[in-house]
């Protein structure tokens, strides 16, 4: 009996701590969209990034798998940081515009910055 409540209890805890982790991926995402997919007028950008959704940062099977474009904004960005700004709005979208801003100054592989890659509508992460 002592074995399954401490099952149980040790169970509970392990989903309180990964339940928060996820909550910093959709406002990152809604921020993204919001800076460089609504009203642009590139429609194949638009469409790209539609299709690439989560794998604009992130690649593979795991979602703790990043592409070069998603390192460079997990430089600026972390779920610890947010998790302390995240109670008051205004303080939490600056702290992601101002990640995604600092991101795009980081250059890719391919010679180029993030906001180079975005501006001749290209997909950071790749296609």
């Amino acid at each position: 009996m002592k074995k399954v409540c401490l099952t149980l209890l040790l169970g509970a805890f392990v989903v309180s701590l990964t339940a928060g982790s996820a909550l910093a991926l959709p406002p990152f995402a809604k921020e993204w969209t919001a800076k460089y997919v609504e009203g642009n007028e590139n429609k194949a950008f638009v469409e790209a990034a539609g299709t690439a959704k989560c794998n604009v940062c992130h690649e593979g099977t795991s979602k703790k798998m990043k592409n070069e474009y998603g390192k460079a904004v997990g430089k600026f960005l972390t779920k610890a940081d947010f998790e302390a700004v995240k109670a008051d709005a205004a303080a939490a979208k600056k702290y992601i515009v101002d990640g995604l801003t600092k991101a795009e100054a980081e250059k890719s592989s391919g010679g180029m910055t993030f906001g180079e890659l975005i501006k001749a509508g290209k997909l950071p992460g790749g296609a």
